[in-house]
């Protein structure tokens, strides 16, 4: 267990960067205790670094690889030629906005456990997002980004697909740079997806009264150089108000002043090749400890007051 466990820790550190004990219980779908025992593992051999996350309030701590570590991940998934391995013996920057964004999708994962045709089919971290609309504008040129999301995801309704991008704001961005994400988001969504009004851009603050601003820079867009244009939606919402309604009660704020929940939000159709699988839902084998445990309920049945009285009630008699 504890070696395919491993394999899946450094994979997850090596795409989402930073995640703290309970997210990668929530991701890979172990217990806490068996995370902690595979992160106790991995330390040892120096693969993974913990990390103090002071703006917490339990102030929990992270795990992030180290350059071995990374080195590592970068050869299970086929890109040791491209890792520079250096660049990970240094904390990551912007703790607070890496663990806000990982969060958000973690809470995705979480809602989606009780319910069982729903899930998070997707989730790229902002290094893979930045990838998937790479492109070269020109043979021999450097590769040009021209979005680099906090995250993507897809999640998996019983009406379709929810695709989003998440850009993570802890209110100190400069709203004209966010406003030109915005532009760009609008070019470049509009040109790949051809359902692009379906296609959405969520914004998540820290910040109190910064929805409504944000979503006047985006009608601004609309109105002025985008106007005509088929766009994807743009929604934002406090953190505040996303952990306080999570999926189903949130209400995100949109164009022209509507607000809609993310299960209210338009979906893509779900493809043609089969069911997607849902993160966080993992086939697991229980444990040798939980085994044990199962086959001695079944040998020494606990029973109830209510039982030890009936059999007490039978013998007196």
């Amino acid at each position: 267990m504890y070696d395919a466990a491993k394999k899946e820790t450094l994979l997850a550190l090596y795409q989402h960067t930073l995640l703290t004990p309970k997210q990668l219980a929530v991701l890979l779908r172990y217990r806490v205790p068996s995370i902690y025992g595979v992160a106790g593992e991995l330390k040892k051999q120096g693969l993974v670094r913990r990390v103090p996350l002071g703006f917490l309030r339990d102030k929990q701590a992270g795990y992030v690889l180290s350059s071995t570590g990374a080195k590592a991940a970068a050869a299970l998934c086929g890109e040791e030629e491209i890792i520079r391995p250096k660049a990970w013996d240094e904390d990551p920057i912007q703790l607070e906005h890496l663990y806000g964004a990982n969060e958000f999708f973690i809470s995705l994962i979480r809602h989606s456990l009780t319910r069982e045709h729903e899930g998070l089919a997707e989730w790229l971290g902002a290094r893979d997002a930045a990838e998937r609309y790479a492109h070269f504008k020109h043979a021999g040129q450097k590769k040009y980004y021209p979005l680099r999301p906090d995250g993507y995801g897809t999640y998996v309704t019983g009406q379709g697909r929810l695709v989003l991008h998440l850009e993570y704001d802890t209110g100190t961005e400069n709203l004209s740079r966010l406003q030109d994400k915005l532009w760009s988001y609008a070019r470049v969504l509009t040109g790949i997806w051809n359902d692009v009004e379906s296609v959405h851009v969520l914004v998540m603050t820290k910040a109190e009264g910064r929805p409504e601003r944000i979503l006047q820079l985006w009608e601004t867009l609309c109105k002025k150089p985008l106007l005509g244009l088929r766009l994807p939606q743009v929604w934002a919402i406090t953190e505040t108000e996303w952990h306080q309604g999570g999926f189903c009660r949130a209400l995100w704020l949109g164009k022209d002043g509507k607000r809609k929940t993310l299960q209210e939000m338009p979906v893509l159709p779900m493809p043609g090749y089969g069911p997607l699988s849902s993160l966080g839902k993992q086939q697991r084998e229980r444990s040798p400890a939980e085994k044990w445990k199962k086959s001695k309920r079944q040998i020494f049945p606990t029973y109830t007051d209510s039982k030890i009285h009936e059999k007490l009630s039978v013998s007196e008699r």
